[in-house]
């Protein structure tokens, strides 16, 4: 019988980078106050041990959609283990005010990822801006959410199902300059990966899909310039 664990990246012998470390605290963080051991969360993700013992120590990066997997595992959102909080911000019942602040200029190459929370309301909608300079496709993710993306920086290549189930190898790619977005309904595979080492930066918004209301079909738009 196969194998079917995933192994998403090929793990490095020393930590990766301070984002690593950071995303690797926040897993080890979130898996402890559940009481759950290193063994109990590889299988319940299809990861292997010693792959996810190396993202905890920031000694691996873990895809974008295998921290979905951990996401879903620990019920909260892929960004969340991640991103930079807001060194300040004003909560209100129906409001949330994210400060600007400067940021450190993400390194880029060699696979590097960042991520900054922005405003949210709490089990709605949610705000993340993101760096990437990773050129490579790993695996389709999935959510529970709606999402919209809109590409600040550089250009982002979205991997698209060629036909359900199929492998991200066969993706149908679509490119996206700044000023592009794209929208991804709740439960749709999509992969991301950036055009070159440069990397791209989006701002990404999320939110529960309406369960009440029927999905409405967009109005076609064909492409003028086949």
């Amino acid at each position: 019988m196969t194998n079917s664990r995933i192994t998403p990246e090929t793990p490095s012998t020393a930590p990766l980078d301070d984002d690593a470390v950071t995303m690797g605290a926040r897993i080890r963080e979130l898996r402890r106050s559940r009481g759950q051991t290193l063994v109990q969360l590889a299988s319940a993700t299809g990861m292997s041990q010693p792959f996810l013992s190396l993202v905890e120590r920031g000694h691996a990066r873990l895809s974008l959609a295998s921290m979905g997997r951990i996401a879903t595992e620990f019920g909260v959102q892929p960004g969340d283990l991640l991103a930079h909080r807001p060194p300040r911000r004003t909560t209100h019942e129906t409001t949330d005010v994210v400060y600007s602040a400067d940021r450190d200029r993400p390194t880029v190459g060699g696979g590097a990822r960042s991520v900054w929370q922005l405003a949210e309301l709490p089990g709605g909608l949610r705000g993340v801006e993101m760096f990437s300079a990773e050129t490579a496709f790993t695996e389709f993710g999935v959510h529970d959410d709606d999402e919209f993306v809109y590409v600040l920086a550089g250009t982002l290549e979205v991997g698209l199902e060629a036909q359900p189930g199929g492998d991200v190898a066969d993706a149908l790619i679509e490119s996206l300059a700044a000023g592009g977005s794209v929208t991804f309904a709740a439960g749709t595979r999509h992969a991301w990966r950036a055009a070159g080492p440069e990397g791209f930066r989006v701002l990404v918004v999320t939110a529960p899909p309406a369960a009440a209301a029927p999905p409405v079909p967009l109005p076609a738009h064909p492409n003028p310039h086949p």
